[in-house]
């Protein structure tokens, strides 16, 4: 079985082709999958969607991209709403800094350190966007004595790297990005870097396969970039899938329940 850690389902895109894609899930034995959310006024329909469909698990948060749409009273909203205690919030997410976004440093600081705040309050994990920021995200982490561990989405860095974050109770998220041949450090890094710390995701629709064909990359592409790791581990691949799968548990122990 396999559970893809990251992917946007709830995007437009997909409107058409939900069903459609979750009964192929299923034929595939990807058997659950986590939304994270990007801005307040998605939070309803990622939540619908997740008691619609017991597959879907989801994550709560405003993305650093998504500073131009973000109100100080979403914070006081997404209080609200993990005061709930929602079944199938396994995380915050997805937060971070990019290095790339035309928000200034301090403007996503602030918003990252509030959130990881909301984060340990409430005991959930992080799923963590990280663009060319990992030192100063280190710093922050420390700095706030973060205690709840997550994910490092999209891990495209050193082993060196990896391993500061797996020392704070990160997982890493192995996407598509080692299916690409000349992604030879990432791919290097991934070789060497602990079993135990390393989870599956897509990002669908974006973070496309090497040479993919279709439009959209989609949750179904879990499997290509399990296949591309496996040829990139020496463990066996039955060791693999298990870990991964165990891995994914440990990180959100709700998908579990």
């Amino acid at each position: 079985m396999f559970i893809d850690s990251h992917c946007h389902l709830n995007f437009k895109c997909f409107n058409d082709d939900i069903m459609a894609i979750l009964a192929q899930l299923k034929e595939k034995k990807i058997n659950k999958l986590i939304i994270p959310s990007t801005h307040a006024k998605e939070w309803a329909s990622i939540q619908h969607m997740a008691q619609t469909h017991d597959v879907i698990y989801y994550a709560l948060g405003v993305h650093t991209q998504f500073l131009h749409s973000y109100k100080e009273s979403d914070l006081k909203y997404l209080q609200t709403l993990l005061e709930k205690k929602p079944k199938k919030c396994v995380a915050l997410g997805e937060i971070g800094l990019d290095k790339g976004v035309s928000f200034s440093a301090e403007e996503q600081e602030i918003l990252f350190i509030k959130q990881l705040q909301l984060a340990e309050k409430f005991q959930l994990p992080i799923i963590l966007h990280c663009v060319k920021k990992q030192g100063r995200v280190l710093e922050i982490l420390k700095a706030c004595h973060f205690s709840q561990g997550g994910v490092y989405h999209g891990f495209s860095a050193s082993v060196e790297v990896g391993n500061e974050f797996i020392k704070l109770g990160f997982k890493l998220g192995i996407g598509g990005v080692i299916t690409h041949p000349n992604a030879i450090k990432v791919r290097a890094s991934i070789a060497h870097l602990p079993l135990t710390s390393l989870l599956l995701e897509t990002d669908a629709p974006d973070m496309h396969l090497h040479q993919q064909s279709q439009k959209n990359n989609t949750p179904l592409n879990v499997i290509p970039i399990f296949e591309c790791l496996n040829n990139l581990r020496n463990e066996e691949k039955s060791c693999i899938s298990t870990q991964l799968y165990k891995n994914t548990l440990a990180i959100f122990p709700l998908i579990g329940d």
